[in-house]
């Protein structure tokens, strides 16, 4: 089993970066961006206490050819998330196409203040591969992916804040 976390700061407040963190329009910008070849919103409901969002997404990778053969080349995920409003906290689960019972990534994130118009986000991961002798591999090298995804992630949402008007929102 893996943990680890990522931090970044954003132009905005904490309500501004929620509010974009389930924004169709932007998401669908994102993983573009991203390289993914495919993303769908596939459901997503708000209610006064939670916002539910289900998706599915191609991921592009580049795998060690040992983890390659173990996924398969049609490899996909749904996320789970939701994003209690109470807590301020958004957990989320990752479900793969290939070997469900046997990979397992989830985690939680949290958007606090800092300062008057800037938020920071820090996602704490858990990723497990119980898979006999490449598990390990697959675990080092889907934090490697998630690390560098979410660097580029922070950067597009920066971008995003900056050209539609939102910094210190």
């Amino acid at each position: 089993m893996n943990k680890f976390s990522v931090t970044h700061e954003f132009a905005c407040k904490p309500e501004t970066y929620w509010k974009l963190n389930f924004d169709r329009e932007m998401n669908e910008a994102l993983y573009k961006r991203l390289g993914f070849p495919d993303y769908t919103n596939l459901e997503q409901r708000e209610t006064d206490t939670e916002v539910f969002r289900r998706t599915q997404a191609t991921p592009k990778m580049e795998l060690p050819a040992a983890v390659q053969k173990v996924l398969g080349s049609g490899f996909k995920y749904t996320e789970e998330t939701r994003w209690d409003k109470r807590t301020n906290r958004s957990t989320f689960k990752g479900i793969p196409s290939t070997m469900p019972d046997k990979l397992t990534t989830d985690g939680i994130m949290r958007i606090d203040a800092v300062g008057a118009d800037r938020c920071r986000r820090t996602v704490d991961f858990t990723v497990e591969a119980r898979v006999m002798l490449v598990g390990g591999i697959m675990e080092s090298t889907a934090e490697k992916q998630m690390r560098d995804a979410y660097d580029k992630n922070a950067a597009f949402v920066n971008e995003w804040i900056k050209s539609h008007g939102l910094t210190g929102t």
